[in-house]
């Protein structure tokens, strides 16, 4: 009995292993985003580090000092998150909006200003989430 239940696990591995597979290039996602007809819109929902606003908004303000010194149209911006029962801006909480054209081109290679206002995020905030979107025009 035991050497029938092996027999056939070993079948069913045996098999299993020789199903057809997709080819690596129809398991890899493609690069290029899809048609839009606006501005794409990268969206993050971020978690402030206590005491961090001023550092996080800072990081905000480098981020597109950076993209305007490279000469793209990028636009970056943030919003603060409003506590409705307080009426009070969040100090934990914050969305920034990262607006590009289809048509802005390649993007700017990564240097010191790149990794400085990465840094300051990082030492900031934690991503909480993230959605890129299409805005229309």
């Amino acid at each position: 009995m035991r050497l029938a239940s092996c027999l056939f696990a070993s079948a069913v591995l045996i098999s299993s292993l020789s199903l057809p597979i997709a080819p690596v290039a129809a398991q890899q996602p493609t690069n290029k985003m899809p048609a839009c007809e606006g501005n794409y819109n990268v969206v993050r929902v971020s978690e402030i580090n206590p005491g961090m606003m001023p550092k996080f908004l800072e990081a905000v303000a480098a981020q597109q000092a950076w993209y305007k010194k490279a000469g793209t149209s990028d636009k970056i911006g943030v919003m603060r998150i409003i506590d409705m029962k307080t009426r009070t801006y969040s100090e934990t909480e914050a969305m920034t909006t990262h607006l590009s054209t289809p048509d802005s081109g390649p993007r700017p290679p990564h240097d010191a200003g790149y990794d400085a206002f990465v840094a300051l995020f990082r030492a900031s905030s934690t991503i909480k989430s993230e959605y890129v979107a299409c805005m229309a025009k």
